[in-house]
């Protein structure tokens, strides 16, 4: 009945099985791998593929990058590749001045010269004040006198007036300047008329001193502050001929603050205040014969002055930076 029905026994028989393949060889870990197939041409007509690193492509989303990693668990970094992995691709170090260094900073470029020859002249008014030397009275009392010491005014001997002052230094940097001064200040006569010399006749005062001059912006608009330390004369003018000298003062402190602005390199103008304190340790009566000023019970005193003065500055031979 089978081989009546070929069909039927076809159907029956098993079909046949095709012989095992054998595992292919693990490749050798130091052999190179073989070469990945080429891919397949584009066909006729289609664009050339875009290399993935020219900066102008976009990948197109949900497509895998060339070169990326495999999507799913990565070995950790610094792990060896895999047996038969292909080699990492090769990255060139970056080409020489890809690195960019911002440029130098510009030259400061002063209007101040760092040294020179600094002359300077000033105008201004001068205000003594202050104690010309203590008087001192004897007071008759029992059992024993004493001395009672009363100040007497400078002002009985000089009144304010003009002042001229002139300046000769160097400026060791820009912002500072070592400098000797002369001021000279015009006093106009004192209150005191009733001296046994009469009348007075007006006066003056000098000051020799060497200072240091700051300047906050030497090269437009700066603070200036100057300290100066010298000696001072002073001197009272009488119609008779007679003149009072005060004198050793060697130690006349004085201190000056104002500002300063620079017109060009060569040229500045200050206004500037000041004051000083002092005092005089003799005051000597030269001329006709009359009483000694002062006598074994004055000492000396303090005195003090003020001035007012706009200054013109010029820094001569300067140097170049």
């Amino acid at each position: 009945m089978v081989a009546a029905i070929p069909s039927a026994a076809w159907a029956q028989t098993p079909p046949p099985t095709a012989p095992p393949s054998s595992p292919a060889p693990a490749p050798d870990p130091g052999s190179t791998p073989p070469p990945a197939p080429a891919a397949p041409p584009s066909p006729a007509g289609a664009p050339a593929p875009i290399p993935s690193g020219d900066p102008l492509y976009t990948q197109p989303p949900g497509v895998q990058p060339a070169g990326a990693p495999a999507p799913g668990p990565q070995p950790p970094a610094g792990a060896p590749p895999a047996p038969g992995a292909p080699p990492p691709p090769f990255e060139p170090p970056p080409p020489p001045g890809a690195v960019y260094e911002p440029p130098p900073p510009p030259v400061a470029k002063h209007l101040a010269p760092r040294m020179a020859l600094s002359v300077s002249a000033r105008l201004g008014w001068f205000f003594p004040f202050g104690n010309a030397w203590a008087d001192g009275k004897v007071v008759e009392a029992t059992p024993v006198n004493y001395v009672v010491l009363e100040g007497v005014p400078w002002t009985r001997y000089a009144s304010s007036g003009p002042m001229f002052e002139l300046d000769v230094g160097l400026r060791v940097a820009r912002s500072y300047t070592v400098f000797a001064l002369w001021e000279r200040a015009q006093t106009r006569s004192g209150s005191d008329n009733s001296s046994f010399d009469g009348e007075q006749a007006g006066g003056d005062s000098d000051f020799w001193a060497v200072g240091l001059r700051a300047n906050s912006d030497p090269n437009r608009i700066g603070f200036v502050t100057e300290v100066a330390l010298g000696y001072r004369r002073a001197r009272t003018r009488f119609d008779n001929g007679t003149e009072y000298q005060f004198i050793e003062a060697p130690f006349e402190a004085r201190l000056g603050l104002g500002g300063e602005y620079r017109t060009s390199r060569l040229m500045a103008f200050s206004l500037l205040g000041t004051i000083g304190v002092g005092s005089f340790g003799n005051i000597e009566r030269v001329g006709e014969r009359g009483p000694p000023v002062t006598d074994g019970n004055d000492v000396a005193d303090g005195h003090a002055w003020a001035t007012i003065n706009l200054g013109a500055h010029f820094d001569l031979l300067p140097t170049k930076d």
